[in-house]
């Protein structure tokens, strides 16, 4: 009779523990989409990235998110499922050469980059890449 106190004992403590706590919620996450141009310098065929860090992160930081796509002609439309929300410093990147790494994107010798640009996510974003945002690794 001992033990068996014992047992209801904690168990009615562990189960009033586990009441008593806040319900988890799973971040909200949303839909990042863009397009990145290159008219001036050819990119078909090339594969175009774009690279999230966080917020105020420099090129080079972890990357937290990546999204990839492949230039037809001119242009190439990416979209990234489930950003979290939260602020991240975003990077665009034409890899011109084919020898970035998919899951850890960086630009080396002759291919375009774009600057960092600031991206808070709260809903559904857009962001563009265009033409004139390239500035062509040294």
């Amino acid at each position: 009779m001992f033990r068996l106190g014992w047992f209801w004992r904690i168990l009615a403590l562990g189960l009033a523990l586990g009441a008593c706590g806040e319900e988890i919620v799973p971040p909200q996450t949303y839909l990042l989409v863009g397009t990145l141009t290159s008219t001036s310098t050819p990119a078909s065929g090339s594969w175009g990235y774009v690279r999230l860090v966080a917020a105020g992160g420099g090129l080079a930081d972890t990357v937290l998110l990546s999204a990839r796509c492949q230039f037809s002609g001119p242009s190439c439309d990416y979209q990234k499922n489930q950003v979290p929300e939260g602020e991240y410093s975003v990077y665009g990147m034409v890899d011109l050469d084919d020898d970035a790494l998919a899951s850890d994107p960086l630009p080396d010798t002759g291919d375009l980059l774009s600057p960092g640009r600031p991206l808070i996510m709260l809903g559904r974003q857009r962001m563009d890449f265009p033409d004139n945002a390239w500035n062509a690794m040294p």
